[in-house]
């Protein structure tokens, strides 16, 4: 009769203790503590990837900064001109030229604000539809070759062009004089062959061409 009481007694403490620790949230506690560790590592995660993103925008940020800052920034040494190097009291033979970039003929001054000239020219008859005119060097319209044959750099200077059947010729000379860098004036031919039969299936091209001063003034 002892061992069985001692039996029946010790059953119920087994049942106890394992409801006490289910109580106590032994399983449970070690699945939440394994959630909070995953939740830990996403935190950092995110974290990690925030701050990169942040350290990227501010070195691009500063890389900038720092490249127009040394753009800028003019350097200490004294200018190799003077301001007015370039004036036609200074420099008469150069303060005109053939200075302009990026067309086909040009000349301006050598001042902040200069007066332009330029050519412009249309064959009508060369293509159907309506003419194109030529001002600016374009990689794509078709016309070439073109550059100076003669060119001293100074007072004279002789280029072809030729676009199509079309041949111009510009010329420009100077010579020293006055208070603004002396006279200078240019001249632009062309030759262009025509067919045997003008007829009206086949007519002569005509060329449109406007070699005057450009009437508006550069700033700057």
């Amino acid at each position: 009769m002892a061992r069985g009481e001692r039996r029946r007694r010790g059953a119920p403490a087994d049942g106890a203790r394992t409801a006490e620790r289910a109580a106590r949230g032994g399983p449970a506690r070690r699945n939440g503590r394994g959630g909070g560790a995953r939740g830990a590592a996403v935190v950092a995660a995110l974290a990690v990837g925030v701050l990169c993103l942040a350290l990227g925008l501010s070195g691009s940020w500063l890389l900038a900064w720092h490249r127009a800052r040394r753009a800028v920034t003019l350097h200490s040494a004294p200018p190799a001109l003077p301001p007015d190097s370039s004036s036609p009291a200074v420099a008469p033979d150069l303060f005109w030229g053939t200075y302009r970039p990026h067309v086909y003929f040009g000349m301006k001054t050598r001042s902040p604000q200069p007066l332009l000239t330029g050519l412009m020219w249309a064959q009508q008859g060369a293509t159907p539809g309506t003419p194109k005119l030529r001002h600016t060097c374009e990689q794509g319209d078709g016309v070439g070759p073109y550059g100076w044959e003669f060119h001293d750099g100074l007072s004279f200077g002789r280029q072809h062009i030729q676009d199509g059947a079309l041949r111009l010729t510009t010329e420009f000379v100077k010579r020293p004089g006055g208070q603004h860098g002396g006279d200078w004036s240019w001249r632009v031919s062309s030759f262009c062959p025509q067919p045997s039969d003008t007829s009206a299936s086949n007519p002569p091209q005509l060329i449109s061409g406007v070699s005057l001063l450009s009437s508006h003034i550069a700033l700057g």
